[in-house]
């Protein structure tokens, strides 16, 4: 029979330092066959491994329709995130997965697109972004509105000049230092009716603190709340709906169910959001 819990190998073949306290890593999966049927979708994550440290979930950041690799943009933190930052080019990981529904992209199709991230969540809206780039015909209009506290931490900063070509970018930090020439203040300072496109479809990727405003205000601006959608931050322990650490109130995993679930799915939801 045939473990869950069992990763795959994977081998490191490129990290890229993003900013001080985050990388960009690069993996490839080892075995040739499980490589080639490895496929994921937007916002699906995985659980990520090295021996001794543990394991924790890391959402996809680059285009689904590269097939050799993946990446994962990894923000140090604990234990196991301090350890990946000491391994270098050829290390290896484990990895299970993918889990979760991802993001059905026939819920797009003929409509605007909002990406709203806070800090680190612009990661895995980023196989959205590089897939819009690399597959412009299967998008419509995109605009990215992405908040974080100061310019040195802002993720992916190198990659705007290229994303600016199919894809609007709208930026803002809490604090800025002498070279910042865009907004500041919070997120929902960048969302009014003169920016937002019509027919839309919203998703928010960030601090839950973050979701309570960003959804009022899109509401304000004439979203459905079928037409927003959350990803959800809880303790996916196992990935696959066993342990029971990512329950809902309402039945829901959000490791199975989710992680992104539309607004109208869970505004009732105690503790929801």
């Amino acid at each position: 029979m045939k473990n869950p819990y069992g990763p795959i190998q994977a081998k490191i073949v490129n990290i890229e330092e993003l900013s001080p306290i985050n990388k960009l890593f690069t993996l490839q999966i080892k075995d040739n066959q499980i490589r080639n049927t490895f496929k994921f979708k937007h916002g699906q994550f995985f659980i990520l491994s090295v021996p001794g440290f543990g394991e924790a979930p890391f959402g996809f950041c680059s285009s689904p329709t590269i097939k050799e690799t993946f990446q994962v943009s990894v923000d140090k933190r604990g234990s196991l995130t301090s350890k990946l930052f000491e391994l270098k080019k050829g290390c290896e990981v484990g990895i299970r997965g993918p889990y979760g529904n991802g993001f059905d992209q026939k819920k797009i199709k003929n409509k605007n697109l909002i990406l709203v991230a806070g800090g680190c969540g612009l990661s895995p809206l980023r196989t959205i972004i590089q897939d819009a780039n690399l597959h412009p015909e299967k998008f419509k209009n995109i605009q990215i509105f992405y908040g974080c506290r100061n310019p040195e931490l802002l993720a992916f900063k190198k990659d705007y000049n290229k994303w600016n070509k199919n894809i609007e970018i709208n930026l803002t930090v809490d604090t800025a230092d002498e070279t910042w020439k865009n907004n500041v203040g919070v997120v929902t300072d960048l969302l009014t009716s003169e920016k937002i496109k019509k027919d839309c479809v919203a998703i928010l990727v960030g601090p839950p603190v973050m979701y309570k405003f960003v959804i009022q205000k899109l509401v304000e601006l004439g979203l459905s709340d079928e037409d927003i959608y959350v990803s959800l931050e809880r303790r996916m322990h196992c990935g696959i709906g066993i342990c029971q650490h990512c329950a809902l109130v309402n039945g829901n995993y959000v490791c199975t169910d989710g992680p992104l679930f539309s607004y109208a799915e869970i505004k009732d939801t105690p503790e929801g959001i």
